[in-house]
């Protein structure tokens, strides 16, 4: 059989989106590259199939991964968002609010004498040195509904823990997820 290069190409576009969640200047901006992403990251599966299918052998070989694109919990939550986001008017992301966080400078403890908050000004009495972290707004994974049924935000892929916070190294895995399974049908297709 002779290689192509249209699953790879997907492959490719969806790292890029990666990059552009990375590089993101707005949540809006890091959304869009989430679900272009997903959309990109599906069509690596779907065309694929398409090439590889042409070998008799390939309905036997992919078994392993149509399993994991089922049972796996990322693996799972990456094709049903895609789906949910293309066929469903149900949102697959929201937001966690940001915020701000007082602190002591040096320590653990903090001691407040007196706090008074006026049309957002923050007016603190203390002893001490105190320290202000901001923290921004963020965009989060949903739990989805796809074809009647949910999926939970992962927290494990192929046994492994996942952190279901972090968008752009769930992503990742997925990229990493789909390379190898793109390496091993050209080694075991492409002769």
């Amino acid at each position: 059989m002779q290689p192509s290069d249209k699953p790879f190409q997907e492959l490719k576009l969806a790292k890029e989106q990666i990059e552009a969640m990375r590089q993101a200047a707005s949540l809006d901006e890091f959304e869009e590259g989430w679900k272009e992403f997903l959309r990109r990251l599906e069509r690596v599966w779907y065309k694929a199939t398409s090439h590889y299918s042409k070998s008799p052998k390939w309905n036997g070989w992919k078994g392993r991964f149509v399993q994991e694109r089922k049972k796996d919990p990322l693996l799972s939550y990456l094709t049903n968002s895609r789906g949910a986001d293309e066929h469903t008017v149900g949102e697959i992301t929201g937001r966690d609010p940001g915020g701000i966080a007082i602190n002591p400078a040096e320590g653990t403890g903090l001691y407040i004498e007196k706090m008074e908050i006026n049309n957002g000004v923050i007016n603190l009495k203390t002893p001490q040195q105190i320290r202000v972290d901001f923290i921004p707004e963020k965009m989060k994974l949903l739990p989805i509904t796809n074809h009647g049924r949910i999926y939970d935000v992962p927290i494990e892929h192929l046994g492994s823990k996942i952190n279901p916070k972090n968008v752009i190294e769930i992503a990742e895995i997925g990229i990493s997820y789909y390379s190898k399974f793109l390496e091993d049908a050209e080694k075991h297709f492409v002769k």
